[in-house]
């Protein structure tokens, strides 16, 4: 480690410099990682975040979806989809209620468990982006504040913040440390 620490001439960068190499390791891992996760679940898109009340009880906004695609054939009745719809510009979540094969396609008919009437017309397997295989109650709700107007911008001034007050901080320490050098060196002279 500490080998690592004099190739990179660690101690002697800024504490913005630490803090930005951190961030990026953070950033890399986590993009990696998603890229991995993104694979083995089949879909391009394996997380999604309730923004609606239709799915209640069974699912609040803020739920986050874990999805994994499936074969035609492997979606049942019962299964909760994502999926795209002509008549929505975002993803929705609904349960499959009635799977109609029409000469050799299948035709999925969905409905929000909150809903009263079913969804317009069916689904094909083109449109659906995974079936959901794990809900996380509330870590969603992050998103949905990332989403907000003024979500993003709090976010964007601590991180900010946490980037900068260190820098600060520890200029403060090394002038009091001067000074501190300064008066002793005066005071062992005189």
């Amino acid at each position: 480690m500490e080998r690592a620490r004099q190739t990179l001439k660690w101690n002697q960068r800024s504490e913005i410099t630490k803090n930005l190499f951190i961030i990026a390791i953070i950033i890399g891992v986590t993009l990696g990682g998603f890229g991995l996760f993104t694979v083995s679940m089949g879909t391009s898109n394996p997380l999604v975040v309730v923004e609606s009340e239709s799915m209640l009880p069974t699912l609040g906004v803020g739920h986050l979806l874990v999805l994994q695609a499936r074969a035609p054939e492997q979606i049942q009745v019962g299964d909760i989809i994502v999926f795209n719809a002509y008549y929505h510009d975002k993803p929705i979540v609904h349960r499959v209620i009635e799977i109609q094969n029409v000469t050799g396609e299948l035709h999925y008919f969905t409905k929000g468990d909150n809903n009263a009437l079913s969804d317009p017309g069916y689904r094909v397997h083109e449109n659906i982006i995974g079936v959901v295989v794990l809900a996380i109650p509330y870590i969603g709700q992050v998103t949905l504040f990332l989403h907000e107007p003024y979500g993003f911008t709090i976010v964007v001034v601590l991180f900010l913040a946490l980037l900068i007050l260190p820098e600060i901080f520890m200029k403060d320490k090394d002038n009091e440390n001067d000074e501190q050098n300064v008066t002793e060196q005066e005071t062992a002279s005189g």
